[in-house]
């Protein structure tokens, strides 16, 4: 297949960067104002060092990603049609502003600016007063989805009921497939809402989930509809057109996902996050719950959606979806589900507990499944850690045996970040699947392969690589 990217309405870009290639750039910043060089020369300030910040650029897919903040703050763009300075010097102002025509015919026109030196600009990048997240936080856009959600002012984090679970829940909240990846927006300030989460059920050693009610777990955006809008887990507000809310009834509240089917969470993410995308038409909202009638059973509650979204509902309708569920007759039939779901490209299941209320928080009553992969990969550099991790090291930069790089910094504890692993050793992680660029996605260190001098590469099956529809991995 030809890369759309390559060459856009006869412009070619100045670098040519192979999907899943990452480079460094740098950007010269100088916080020099009027008032502040008037002051310096009257001798009152004294002279301001200029720094240097390094940013990564990478190809991903059908889009570039920048991990300066101007890249990551124009929520209201998708993804693959977002740009920065650092964009425009490495590929070409023309080739970008093509691009952007490309992918978002529908958006804001972009407009040539005024010509700048490449490859390093004095300006200073902007950034937004309320972000105080360093620029170079995430290391790769894919990365998004190992980070815990960060705390907001006038929440209380729900008190874990065992002193010793604490990393432990951190950890199971970083895996939380909310991404998760769509949630680097700037928070709003509103509270996030109080959703029931899951637990992890273990294939092997997981309670005995005869009865409880099984359902596939969707690969899509977590979302809670508040009577009037779609809020992310995060606390942000979508922005969906009109016509999607008028579908939905204004006196109740809805936990589900904006879904746009099997293994295209990536587009997905792309198109809920613009304003008024007309490919919102490609998007379901699959519901799987209704906090408003949280105190009744979780059959009283299927029942209700069923008669309200479901076939010959009174809010039935071709986007609007009440997520089937079945009852686990054994550990051996949940086994069986979650083949048959993974082989068609599903991610994995969800089980809940028979009778159990609606909680606003993680729960035992729900459950995730989900098959993951285990692979080794060379480290050859270090992240510095950000917050409580400050001082430490944040993620090891890894190379897989594909010549792919990515970094690892879920499941490192306290005394490997004060210690981690040399550069050149080989290490294990595990992860989830592949993204479409071909790298791990929600990986999680697991240890030194001392018995490795090479690194392995996990053998995926098609179905289970980002951006492959279950039609074509069956070709």
């Amino acid at each position: 297949m030809a890369d759309e990217l390559a060459e856009i309405d006869g412009i070619k870009p100045n670098v040519v960067l192979v999907d899943g290639v990452e480079r460094e750039v740098n950007s010269q910043t100088r916080n020099l104002d009027e008032v502040e060089f008037f002051l310096r020369m009257v001798g009152i300030l004294r002279r301001l060092e200029a720094h240097n910040s390094v940013y990564k650029v990478k190809r991903t897919g059908d889009h570039y990603y920048c991990t300066c903040p101007a890249w990551r703050n124009q929520g209201g763009s998708p993804i693959n049609a977002r740009t920065c300075k650092h964009l425009k010097s490495l590929l070409g102002e023309k080739y970008e502003l093509a691009r952007l025509r490309l992918k978002n015919p529908d958006g804001p026109q972009p407009k040539a600016g005024k010509a700048k030196a490449a490859p390093k600009t004095k300006a200073t990048p902007k950034t937004s007063a309320k972000r105080k997240k360093p620029a170079d936080e995430d290391d790769d856009e894919e990365d998004e989805g190992t980070k815990a959600p960060p705390a907001k002012r006038g929440r209380k984090a729900p008190a874990s009921t065992s002193k010793g679970k604490g990393k432990q829940k951190v950890e199971e909240e970083e895996d939380d497939n909310v991404s998760e990846d769509a949630e680097d927006e700037i928070p709003t300030g509103k509270s996030p809402p109080e959703l029931l989460l899951a637990n992890k059920w273990d294939l092997e050693t997981g309670l005995d989930p005869t009865g409880w009610w099984m359902s596939e777990k969707l690969d899509g955006v977590r979302t809670f509809y508040d009577g009037n809008t779609f809020i992310s887990r995060l606390g942000n507000a979508f922005t969906p057109p009109n016509w999607f809310l008028d579908k939905l009834p204004k006196d109740i509240t809805l936990d589900g996902e904006l879904y746009g089917g099997r293994g295209t969470f990536q587009s997905t993410v792309s198109i809920v996050k613009t304003v008024n995308s007309v490919h919102w038409k490609n998007i379901s909202f699959q519901i799987f719950d209704i906090p408003s009638r949280g105190d009744e059973s979780f059959e009283q509650r299927y029942e209700f959606l069923q008669k309200t979204f479901g076939e010959n509902g009174t809010n039935a309708s071709e986007q609007i979806h009440v997520v089937q569920h079945e009852v686990a007759k054994d550990r051996e039939h949940v086994l069986s589900k979650l083949k048959e779901v993974e082989s068609v490209g599903g991610e994995g299941l969800m089980l809940r507990k028979p009778a159990s209320v609606y909680e606003g928080r993680r729960s035992g009553t729900l459950l995730k499944i989900k098959t993951f992969y285990d692979a080794e990969a060379v480290v050859t550099g270090y992240a510095p850690g950000k917050g409580r991790n400050k001082g430490t090291t944040g993620a090891l930069k890894c190379k897989m045996e594909s010549g792919k790089t990515f970094s690892v910094g879920s499941g490192l504890s306290d005394k490997i970040r004060r210690n981690p692993p040399p550069i050149g050793s080989i290490i294990t992680y595990r992860f989830q699947e592949l993204t479409r660029d071909g790298v791990p996605r929600f990986p999680s260190f697991i240890g030194i392969a001392i018995d490795k001098d090479q690194p392995k590469d996990a053998e995926i099956p098609e179905h289970r690589k980002a951006g492959t529809s279950a039609a074509a991995a069956a070709e």
